[in-house]
């Protein structure tokens, strides 16, 4: 009998679950354990703070969420103790380097640049660490998009169209005040603002300004894109959803606007999906996928924490059957779905032998 660690949040959450367009909830983790125990699992749930790490994790397969708390410190805490429980031969799924991917998306597209499909590589990103190496570009060919490092969804994305436009959003994108109090934090901000103003009088002040340098991403723009497609896979089955953009924007993240995709749409939409998933190791998949007219682009890709609302709310799935796109009219249940993914992946993956 295979054994499985259930790892839930120190509010015994295992968040995944957004029925809704606003919120993530908690997965049902009564189900899900009784899902993974009919497939013939051991089953436990602990805390990520309960683990012991004096036994054994030789050969134990552990599932888990992460977080998206403002700051990111619970996520840090996650990602120490998945690595270690890796390191000490537990198999975490998803593995480690799709978690650090997860709100990370400067990790993210450097995991882009492993792919050997070259169509998935259409955007192109340069990954700066601080301010001062953004502003010294010599080879920026604009529009570009600027992203923060860590932020859900639009959070800190802008579209430079011009060279000033570039200086001001590089800027905006690394304003970071760090304290160990509100007080620390006010005190820093009045300090600075104070150096800035002698500054003016005396340059020697300039370099006195404390700067916090946060990583940036910058993009090439594609254009022509009135919004993107929310593709979800989850082990041989594809689910489809069409966001579109916000009035005057070029982001359709957020925005709310969903809709069904034509049908005529899905077919080449889903060959362009299936080919991330060729690249990626693991059965639970979220991908942002923009149509310029003429080609597809990966926008960003998931594998954890990822919110299910296009499976939630969609009557049918896809699956590749007979070399071609087969459409199934059929409600599908998360937990259900996930237990399966895992389920089935394993059994391919790390076949039990016989002998």
């Amino acid at each position: 009998m295979r054994n499985l660690l259930i790892l839930v949040d120190y509010d015994n959450k295992f968040l995944i679950s957004l029925n809704n367009k606003n919120k993530f909830v908690t997965m049902d983790i009564d189900k899900l354990k009784r899902l993974f125990i009919s497939k013939g699992y051991n089953v436990n749930v602990k805390q990520f703070s309960e683990i012991d790490f004096n036994n054994s994790f030789a050969d134990h397969f552990v599932i888990y969420q992460t977080s998206e708390d403002i700051g990111q410190f619970y996520k840090k805490y996650i990602e120490d103790i998945i690595y270690l429980l890796q390191m000490l031969g537990a198999i975490v799924l998803p593995g480690y380097q799709y978690l650090k991917a997860h709100h990370n998306k400067g990790f993210m597209e450097l995991l882009r640049n492993t792919f050997s499909d070259v169509s998935l590589k259409s955007i192109s990103s340069k990954y700066y660490g601080s301010t001062f190496e953004a502003l010294k570009h010599d080879h920026l060919k604009l529009p570009v998009v600027i992203k923060q490092n860590s932020g859900a969804g639009s959070e800190g994305v802008y579209c430079a169209r011009t060279e000033s436009d570039y200086r001001k959003y590089i800027m905006k994108s690394s304003k970071t005040i760090l304290g160990s109090s509100y007080y620390n934090l006010c005190s820093v901000a009045l300090k600075n603002n104070i150096k800035k103003v002698l500054a003016v009088i005396d340059p020697k002040y300039k370099k006195r300004v404390k700067k916090i340098q946060r990583p940036i991403i910058v993009q090439n723009f594609i254009q022509g894109l009135s919004g993107d497609y929310k593709v979800l896979y989850f082990g041989g089955k594809y689910y489809t959803l069409y966001r579109q953009n916000r009035d005057n924007d070029f982001r359709a993240s957020g925005g709310g606007r969903l809709y069904e995709v034509p049908v005529e749409e899905n077919a080449p939409l889903l060959d362009f999906a299936k080919k991330l998933v060729n690249e990626i190791d693991f059965p639970i998949i979220g991908m942002d996928i923009g149509f310029d007219g003429e080609s597809y682009h990966l926008i960003e890709f998931q594998m954890i924490h990822l919110g299910p609302y296009t499976l939630q709310r969609s009557n049918y799935y896809f699956i590749w059957e007979d070399n071609k796109w087969k459409c199934v009219e059929n409600k599908s249940n998360l937990e259900e779905e996930f237990a399966r993914s895992i389920s089935e992946y394993i059994a391919k993956k790390f076949p039990i032998d016989e002998k």
